[in-house]
């Protein structure tokens, strides 16, 4: 089986199913784990913007969702060389990866047979679940995905085991982008819920969306989890500093008042893989530490140095 994945989740599951010695293509940006970026780059940007901030970005897709223009592109070229069996690609964002269209349209031009194409489109953990199984059925190792999904329902039971019934659960805010501001969606207020707290500006498997900092200060979260897309630790906390700490309502929050804001690594919330049970993790051990202390696996969160 050859297989070529357009996403980094795709990339960790195959991988979590021990078949990254058959993975002979990925996207760009699949990078998780290390042995990833040696294999052959199918994908690309049309502009790099890994040294631009947060509000640059998003003017740069504005403009492409405006003009109807491509964010990525595939090398058609490449895939025919690779002659991928597998195929393996998402419709939920067109921003993060290539989309399906995309897909669809560079295969048949480029490719003189039909390889399975795969498309993942998951809004929450079960989503992801099956995706999982999705995957190891198209690979023919359905097997694996039994057990590596009983692994992640098993992690994800000791957390909500170990919170317990919860009488009184706090506020929670979770951003998704720092400039213009926005929450998360999909799965991530599901995992707030399942640590314990209420994400009460995301709907639960919505979309996410822009958010004024008039709803932030009405709501008063008493925690802040800040998690930029795509961007890493590093990023995460130079944004942080440059666009929130210097906005004039930063300062009227509980949760900065209170030190309760927590830097996540965003290359891990926004990629519906295996590791959104890490996630889970950080946000039970940030909201609980005393329930559960050195839960989260080292790099996935941080509290904010304010």
């Amino acid at each position: 089986m050859r297989i070529c994945s357009l996403l980094p989740s795709a990339t960790e599951i195959v991988y979590a199913l021990g078949l990254g010695d058959q993975l002979v293509g990925v996207s760009h940006t699949c990078d998780y784990p290390a042995d990833a970026r040696s294999r052959p780059v199918v994908s690309r940007s049309v502009r790099s913007v890994s040294h631009l901030g947060s509000q640059e970005i998003d003017a740069i897709i504005r403009q492409a969702r405006e003009t109807n223009n491509p964010v990525h592109w595939i090398d058609g070229d490449l895939l025919r060389e690779l002659r991928p069996d597998l195929i393996i690609t998402q419709e939920i964002c067109e921003v993060c990866a290539i989309d399906q269209g995309s897909v669809y349209a560079t295969s048949a031009r480029f490719l003189d047979y039909e390889p399975e194409i795969v498309v993942t489109r998951p809004v929450g953990l079960e989503e992801i679940y099956r995706n999982i199984h999705l995957i190891a059925a198209a690979a023919s190792v359905p097997e694996r995905a039994d057990t590596l999904v009983a692994e992640l329902r098993q992690r994800a039971k000791r957390v909500t085991d170990g919170i317990g019934p919860v009488e009184a659960r706090p506020r929670v805010f979770c951003i998704d982008w720092l400039e213009p501001l926005r929450n998360t969606g999909q799965w991530t207020p599901e995992l707030v819920e399942l640590a314990g707290g209420e994400e009460g500006l995301a709907e639960k498997w919505g979309k996410s969306r822009e958010i004024g900092w008039d709803e932030v200060l009405a709501y008063q979260p008493d925690y802040l989890m800040v998690m930029p897309c795509a961007f890493d630790m590093v990023r995460t906390e130079a944004e942080t500093r440059e666009r929130l700490y210097s906005h004039p309502a930063w300062a009227s929050l509980r949760a900065v008042q209170e030190g309760q804001v927590y830097l996540f690594d965003g290359l891990i919330p926004s990629r519906h893989g295996p590791r959104v049970i890490d996630v889970l993790e950080g946000l039970a051990e940030a909201m609980r530490p005393d329930k559960f202390n050195g839960l989260a696996r080292p790099g996935i969160f941080r509290r904010a140095d304010l």
